[in-house]
């Protein structure tokens, strides 16, 4: 019989909420879109939950959020911030300034991804390799049974194990 050794030992027996960020930067949804985007590049996260006054997860918005269907290529934060700097708003007609506060005032709620995948403080971190594994997603909030946030996990959390 083979025994397990090293990394694959370790991630086995650790849950978690052991290797987690417990001070996770989040969003609620009333925030301005504008806010999270500053927070998610001063931070430099991908990534930023969405949760309601009962620390329950709404949503996330990601980087991919962001950007624009009918425009891939114009990323959001910068076309606001571009819009804010260089268009005086009393140049404006009054259609052209509705549009202008519309966009403006997006909150977080507007573009969130509702459906977040979460992921169990108790969980196993092996369990958490094979479920990066088949969703492709590197960064997960974490959770407890009532569906409250109580941390993030990263890919980058896991590979903190095979440090020497």
């Amino acid at each position: 019989m083979k025994m397990k050794s090293g990394p694959e030992q370790a991630a086995a027996a650790i849950l978690i909420k052991d290797i987690m960020t417990k001070e996770v930067i989040f969003a609620n949804p009333e925030t301005p879109i504008a806010e999270v985007a500053k927070l998610m590049f001063e931070k430099r996260i991908h990534g930023v939950p969405v949760i309601d006054d009962d620390q329950k997860i709404v949503g996330i918005v990601t980087e991919t959020d962001f950007f624009t269907k009918d425009a891939a290529l114009i990323y959001l934060p910068s076309y606001i911030s571009f819009l804010k700097g260089s268009l005086p708003p009393d140049n404006l007609s009054p259609e052209k300034k509705r549009e202008l506060d519309e966009l403006l005032n997006v909150k977080a709620k507007d573009i969130m991804t509702a459906e977040c995948v979460t992921i169990l403080q108790e969980m196993q971190v092996k369990g958490l390799l094979e479920f990066f594994k088949t969703t492709g997603f590197m960064t997960l909030p974490v959770t407890d049974e009532s569906n409250r946030m109580v941390g993030i996990v990263t890919l980058a959390d896991v590979l903190g194990l095979l440090r020497a």
